[in-house]
């Protein structure tokens, strides 16, 4: 059996790590992105700790209540502030976990966001759980599909062809069941 590379060479997969960097106690910090299908990094980054495991992908936005995905530049500054005062010792690199674990991670947290109405999901929207689900896109969407025909009442999938033949698929997370129940209720 291969040896499992160290930290400083380990790349979860479906991920680009575009740069380690040691925290106080030598733990790494990643700065990734999603691997595209081109082989280029997405332009929404995530950082994440392999000592305390803390993860970040959106900006702290002190003068909104808005957050944005964290782009290179925010992320290598989140990545190189954190790694500046974290003391959490390194830990053993994330183990990958099987198909029904990941597809679990996936549906749970599908089921944590669903509100009392429905919403567009993105595959980017998983970036936080990217290093722990060690999958890529095309397997992320080939689960978020399963999941559709196991549970329509958390998420439905669309598809439109434009007129150069061009077909986009959407995720669509339903409306919170008990929602659905009040409305129908109150006509």
């Amino acid at each position: 059996m291969p040896s499992q590379p160290g930290p400083d060479q380990w790349t979860p997969e479906g991920l680009l790590v575009r740069i380690r960097f040691a925290n106080l106690a030598g733990a790494r910090v990643l700065l990734y992105a999603r691997a595209l299908s081109d082989g280029q990094a997405s332009s929404e980054y995530g950082v994440h700790c392999l000592g305390c495991t803390d993860t970040w992908t959106m900006t702290d936005s002190r003068s909104s209540s808005t957050t944005y995905p964290l782009n290179f530049l925010e992320g290598r500054e989140r990545a190189n502030e954190h790694a500046g005062q974290c003391r959490a010792l390194p830990g053993p690199l994330p183990g990958r976990p099987d198909d029904e674990t990941a597809t679990g991670m996936i549906t749970t947290r599908i089921a944590r966001r669903q509100r009392d109405h429905g919403f567009s999901l993105h595959v980017s929207d998983f970036t936080g759980d990217r290093v722990l689900l060690q999958r890529t896109d095309a397997w992320i969407h080939e689960q978020l599909a399963a999941i559709a025909d196991r549970r329509p009442d958390l998420l439905a999938i669309t598809t439109d062809t434009t007129s150069t033949g061009t077909t986009h698929v959407y995720h669509r997370v339903q409306p919170h069941p008990s929602t659905r129940t009040q409305a129908t209720s109150a006509r």
